[in-house]
């Protein structure tokens, strides 16, 4: 029970962490600060960081394998992720798929040094 109740609270930080983000690029954005090249490459970093760090964060409660508490905890943002591009109609393709698989890889990758980072 423990662990899913963890697992709510890191969904719940990523939300926030991800809303955040949004509201600061969206006023970069409004005032012309940032070009849109440079913002599209900022989002793609800090997307794959934010979910290397909640891989990260997820895999130091668990006691092995810390690439399966990665590996869960990129494959329940990219669902939300997935369910939200559906609501705004955007049609899943190649590239999407891509850079969800590329965030999958960067959740597990975070696990895996979330569980090398752990105290004992």
């Amino acid at each position: 029970m423990y662990k899913y109740k963890y697992i709510l609270y890191n969904i719940i930080y990523f939300i926030l962490a991800l809303l955040m983000y949004l509201i600061i690029v969206t006023l970069f954005a409004n005032f012309n600060v940032l070009s849109y090249r440079t913002v599209s490459i900022l989002s793609f970093i800090y997307i794959i960081l934010t979910f290397m760090f909640f891989g990260f964060k997820l895999a130091k409660t668990a006691n092995k394998r810390g690439y399966l508490s990665g590996l869960l905890m990129g494959l329940t943002n990219v669902f939300i992720m997935f369910i939200l591009s559906l609501l705004f109609n955007t049609s899943p393709g190649l590239k999407v798929l891509t850079y969800y698989l590329v965030l999958l890889l960067s959740s597990t990758f975070g696990g895996m040094l979330g569980i090398n980072f752990k105290k004992k």
